[in-house]
């Protein structure tokens, strides 16, 4: 019955494919009758119906027609239309992204799947993997339900497991768009103690290194300013050692790259 319905709200604009006798069961004799009344060139033994060619459009109306409880099938009947992936795919570059994938399809030899905005509401992501599931081409043969996440775009060094929660997907990838780089950085050192108030309360920026945060520090404070007035050049200061120290039991620094690291009090 799920495949019917998956078969029957396709926009279908000519379908009429030749298989070997399809067997179409209904609940009952009745609505079998019903639906054999519609139809051109069936054959009915209680409630099955024996259908050589058949039009998905026409059974489709038929069934609306007589108000019936959808049939299943005994055979294959796929739909001919190919996923329609952009209705739904993410193509944002700069946002956080899973790719998710239908199991079923993939122990089948298919690679089906889509690449969906991590930022949506957690519901909302599980409706674009429902929708996903819905259009394997193994849907007909198999319920399609089990899925992983084989692949992701945009979460800065962030690492996802196949079945990452989609309740910590969805508040991850806010977060790291909200907060960008820096909280990836420290998520990573954190792991699942970095809080989103606590990143808050303890990130102090981004520097090219430990003594360019120290001079910036004492730029703000007016530190700089004065040895200037006292004629009191800053290559004298050791700004190397100062970072030492200060690093030592009040900060500590995450560097990524060349002039790249960020700065957390403790």
């Amino acid at each position: 019955m799920k495949t019917l319905q998956v078969l029957l709200n396709c926009p279908f604009t000519s379908i009429n494919k030749k298989y070997s006798t399809i067997n179409i069961i209904f609940d009952s004799e009745l609505d079998a009758v019903s639906i054999a009344e519609q139809l051109y060139n069936v054959e009915r033994l209680d409630n099955i119906l024996f259908i050589q060619n058949i039009d998905l459009r026409a059974l489709n109306l038929a069934v609306a027609l007589a108000q019936v409880k959808a049939p299943t099938f005994n055979a294959s009947l796929k739909c001919l239309l190919p996923f329609p992936r952009e209705e739904r795919e993410c193509t944002d570059e700069e946002i956080p992204k899973i790719y998710v994938a239908c199991l079923s399809s993939y122990n089948a030899g298919y690679l089906h799947g889509l690449l969906i905005d991590a930022t949506q509401e957690p519901e909302d992501i599980e409706d674009d993997i429902k929708w996903m599931l819905s259009w394997s081409p193994v849907v007909d043969t198999e319920p399609c339900e089990e899925w992983a996440i084989h692949d992701y775009e945009c979460w800065e060094g962030i690492e996802l497991s196949e079945y990452e929660d989609i309740n910590r997907v969805s508040e991850l990838a806010q977060l790291l768009e909200e907060h960008g780089k820096a909280y990836a950085v420290y998520y990573q050192h954190y792991g699942e103690y970095a809080t989103e108030q606590d990143f808050k309360d303890r990130y102090l920026g981004e520097y090219e290194d430990e003594k360019d945060f120290v001079y910036q520090m004492w730029e703000e404070c007016g530190i700089i300013q004065q040895l200037e007035e006292l004629n009191i050049p800053t290559f004298y200061i050791d700004w190397k050692a100062i970072a030492r120290d200060w690093f030592i039991d009040s900060y500590f620094s995450i560097e990524v790259g060349l002039r790249e690291t960020y700065v957390f009090s403790r």
